[in-house]
Parts: structure tokens; sequence; C-alpha cells
């Protein structure tokens, strides 16, 4: 992707102000800053680093983080209200008397929700929603809950949960962990009515702002959480953009095509309408595999010799390797291999994708750290994960706490 600096330098050219916008590199803005820095420092303004507006490209690129101010003549100070005081005039402070809101009231069921954002995703994903392989990591909104409070509730892993408010309600994936404290939740802000039927987390809080910096109130909140009991549950893949119509839904990019989570409530009569549909899929040779004694069904779609979607539905949360599932989508595997879960070949199992940028999983992970990689360097260097951006490096770190005490465990 182009730079910020270099996009909005375009647009200003195009406008006809060719001359304002000549930048050459990002050490040109920042040198321009700077200098402007001073200007304002003339009008009463402490921010002021016209010392810098004159720094070589070269020194840019090196540039260490600078306590400020540093202006063009005289010696700024060692460190900004290192004498104490304050920004307003006669150095006092000035503090703001507030009443903390009130939380709605709610049954024992009530935990105290937060909301917030996931390692690869920003906003509503207009952007990150278009990269499969940050979808790959988180593809459908959740909820995080603590073990003790899943069991008092009655949710399960995997399972469905409603999350209720004064102001709404969602429907999101039931995770259990202990990165959330007791008595509180977590659920991230990143899915839209574009991408999940019911995961926009911001119908559940208050539309109350700070008076005076606009801060929106999305951490305070009180909330209801129930089982939501469903009918079946199911998966999908295909080659074309799906917008599955059911209860519970959830769509993301991915490197084939699009891959979906799904639920219902009443079982489909005809589970090869339903597959067709989901997958949006009219046309193609359809295969499939009905298990009437475990009420399992497996759809696969093939387009010209390709397979072009796979449906699995189950009464339970669907157990399946879903990198490998997707990955097949476009290929000429054959359909009975498709619809035994199995990978094109005998490939080791990638597991569920902790890295992202390198599409590594956590069962090949696993098989690492149990052949000796008993530390993030040499995991990094041996899989490849954590090399590129390193936000998964936490991941990674927990990874081989988890798996060198089981190890030592099962020794």
């Amino acid at each position: 992707a182009r730079a910020d600096w270099d996009i909005i330098a375009e647009v200003g050219r195009r406008m006809g102000w060719q001359d304002a916008f000549d930048y050459a590199n990002e050490a040109d803005v920042f040198r321009e800053y700077a200098a402007l820095s001073g200007q304002a420092a003339e009008f009463g303004r402490d921010f002021d680093i016209s010392g810098l507006a004159a720094i070589s490209d070269a020194d840019y690129d090196d540039f260490a983080p600078q306590v400020w101010p540093v202006p063009a003549k005289g010696k700024g100070k060692t460190r900004f209200f290192a004498d104490g005081g304050f920004f307003h005039p006669g150095g006092r402070a000035k503090m703001l008397a507030i009443t903390p809101p009130v939380l709605d009231a709610q049954a024992d069921t009530g935990l105290r929700f937060n909301t917030g954002r996931v390692r690869d995703h920003w906003h509503t994903m207009t952007r990150t929603g278009r990269a499969p392989q940050l979808a790959s990591h988180m593809a459908e909104p959740y909820l995080e809950v603590h073990p003790l409070d899943a069991a008092r509730l009655g949710l399960e892993v995997a399972g469905l949960a409603k999350v209720k408010s004064a102001h709404g309600e969602v429907i999101l994936r039931v995770l259990i962990t202990d990165r959330v404290q007791l008595g509180q939740c977590f659920a991230p802000m990143h899915w839209t009515g574009e991408t999940a039927s019911a995961g926009r987390i911001n119908a559940l809080v208050t539309g109350d702002v700070d008076p005076v910096s606009g801060q929106p109130a999305l951490k305070g909140m009180t909330v209801a959480v129930t089982p939501y009991a469903v009918g079946w549950y199911g998966f999908a893949a295909s080659v074309v953009d799906m917008v599955p119509a059911r209860p519970y839904a959830a769509v993301a990019r991915s490197k084939t095509g699009w891959r979906a989570e799904v639920a219902g409530h009443k079982i489909p009569q005809d589970w090869q309408q339903e597959a067709r549909q989901i997958l949006n899929l009219p046309e193609g040779e359809l295969s499939i595999v009905e298990d009437h004694a475990r009420t399992t069904v497996r759809v696969a779609i093939y387009q010209h010799g390709k397979l072009a979607g796979v449906f699995f539905a189950a009464p339970e949360p669907v157990e399946l390797m879903r990198s490998q599932v997707v990955e097949q989508i476009g290929s000429d595997i054959p359909a009975l291999r498709v619809l035994a879960g199995l990978a094109p070949s005998d490939q080791p199992a990638k597991g569920a994708i902790v890295c992202a940028c390198m599409d590594v999983g956590r069962d090949e992970l696993r098989r690492a750290i149990g052949a000796g990689a008993d530390s993030v360097p040499r995991l990094v260097e041996c899989t490849g994960a954590g090399s590129n951006c390193g936000s998964c490096r936490p991941e990674l770190a927990a990874l081989v706490a988890e798996f060198t005490t089981q190890k030592v465990a099962a020794q």
C-alpha cells in the first residue's frame, strides 16, 4: 500500500497545488511540519521542534525518540513540566468532577461488558477485511468469558451466546478463557451487518459521550449473557460471496473465495437446497453424505471439474480443520476426500492459524515445540511464525509455555 503522505500529496497536486505538495519523501513532510511548529510557538504554542526543520534524509531515517521542545533558537527544556505546573494560565490544574454512569441492572446473568479490537483487524474491516490472511486468524465475532462464569451461565465451548443490554442484543461465538476476569466479558467491535448477521457490538452500548472530548462510553456496560439455542451448526466455503440469511451467520474472505459460519433453528427438510442457498451456488454437480444416526450432513459442489463449495452441518459446533478445507476450494480434489474432511494429500494438519503473515497454524507450532523449539526465538526460526510483523509473538510465548508444560507432565 502507498504511504498516506504520498496519497494525500498526489490529491493536492491533482487539485492544482503542485508546488505546495512537491514532497519527495516523508522526511520532506517532517521538515515542513517541524518548521511550522516554530511559527506556532510564536503564538503561544509550547510544542516546538523547529530545531529539526533542517534534518537530513539520513538523520531522519535514523531518528531516535526525542524529548521536545527542540526550538531553532535557544535551548529546549530537558523535560516538559519537569518543574511542575500544568498547561493553563497560572500553571494550576483544572480538575473535573464527574459522576460515574449508573450501570444497567441485570439479573444473575449480568457481566461487565468490555469492547475493543483484535490483533489483526482495524475499525469495521473495510480494509483489513479484504485480506484473507487476516481473516484466517479470527473469522467471526466472539465473546470471551471466564471459565467460572461460563459454567455458571451454562455456556459451552464454541457454542453461541445471546448478549443483551438495555440498548440491544447480539449473538456471538463463545470463547472460554482466563484472559478475562471473573464477572467480565469481552467482544471485538469490528463486525458489521455486512459481515455478521447479529454481531454489531455497538448495538449493545449506550450513546453517551464525554461532553468535552466526545469519547464514547464503550467500556462500562452491564449485559445479560444466556446460551443461544439452535437446531444445527454449519460451516461453508465457496468461490463466490455468501450472504446467508440465517439466525447466526458470519462471513469472511479466504484465499480461495469466501468462508462462513452459520447456524439455524429448524432442521431443513432439503439439505441440498439449503447448501446451495448458503453457498450461493445454484448450479453445479452436487455430492452429499448424510449420517442420519448422528444427524450430520456434508455437501460438495463442483463446477467444471473444480470444487466450488463445501458445506458441513451438525447438531453441535462443527469440528473441522477449516483452514485445510478452505484451501481446497478451486482444486480438483475428489469429492470423497473433501467430504471426509481430509487434506488434498497426506500433509500434516495446520490447525487454527496463529501467525496470519506466514500462515502457520497451532498444530504446526505444537509439533515444532515437541521437536525441541522450546522458546519463541527457536520457534520463529523453525516455523517462520512471528518473523514478519511480530504481533503473534505473545501467542507463541503462550503456546511454548502450554505445550512445554504438557510435555513435562507427560514425561
